[in-house]
């Protein structure tokens, strides 16, 4: 087990009353890999193409398009012309891509499972996550565990996302809770790094590993509705 990616479970802390889950990658996966080999690309050519939406840290790359698109900085429109100006040759995977994001997206039933028994244990359950309007309205608003939810705090209705402290206290203060009674469930370190700074306990699910890790956490936890 990677020792930095469980945080903090504080013994002797306060008790855990609130599951504050990630979206993507940990209640929601993408199929777009697979997906584009239909038009004709081999493992290299699907992952040039994912390099090319999704970009690299490089700070002139489409990433940073990505992240005001997570923002509500930038329109459908815009991130759209932009991958179709920029990759030509890719245009019709990418009008796929873009056409109905409902088609790529999967629902990871080991962690959204967990949601409706937290919520039946007396628990809180809250969503914090970076995601843009038009790929949350199809993925994720009409999932099935979104009926057991408590609050979302999402970064295009925010203006602002993880890493950021605004965002975790928006979460805070919105719904009243104490960092020190949440439970964080994210799949990158620097968001759970941050959760942790601001008090809250914290699991990275780095891997399946620590995916099943996550479980068997919620699982021991004592069900507070009795």
């Amino acid at each position: 087990m990677d020792p930095d990616a469980v945080l903090m479970l504080r013994e002797g802390g306060a008790m855990i009353r609130n599951i504050v889950y990630d979206v993507g990658y940990v209640l929601v996966s993408y199929t777009w890999r697979e997906d584009f080999k239909r038009f004709g690309y081999d493992e290299a050519g699907v992952r040039r193409l994912s390099e090319q939406l999704f970009g690299s840290k490089d700070p002139k790359s489409i990433r940073t398009y990505w992240e005001k698109y997570d923002l509500h900085e930038i329109s459908d429109e815009e991130i759209e012309e932009y991958c179709y100006s920029h990759f030509p040759q890719d245009t019709r995977a990418l009008k796929w891509f873009f056409r109905d994001p409902s088609v790529w997206s999967v629902c990871l039933s080991d962690l959204a499972d967990t949601i409706p028994v937290m919520k039946k244990k007396g628990y809180g359950v809250y969503l914090l996550s970076n995601y843009p309007e038009r790929l949350w309205k199809c993925q994720v608003e009409s999932a099935p565990f979104m009926t057991d939810v408590d609050g979302v705090v999402v970064s295009w209705e925010e203006g602002c996302g993880k890493p950021s402290e605004r965002f975790y206290r928006t979460l805070f203060e919105r719904y009243g809770l104490k960092p020190e009674e949440c439970l964080f469930l994210d799949d990158r370190k620097d968001n759970t790094d941050a959760a942790g700074k601001l008090g809250m306990n914290a699991i990275t699910l780095s891997s399946p590993e620590m995916r099943r890790t996550a479980i068997a956490e919620l699982e021991q936890l004592p069900d507070l509705a009795r």
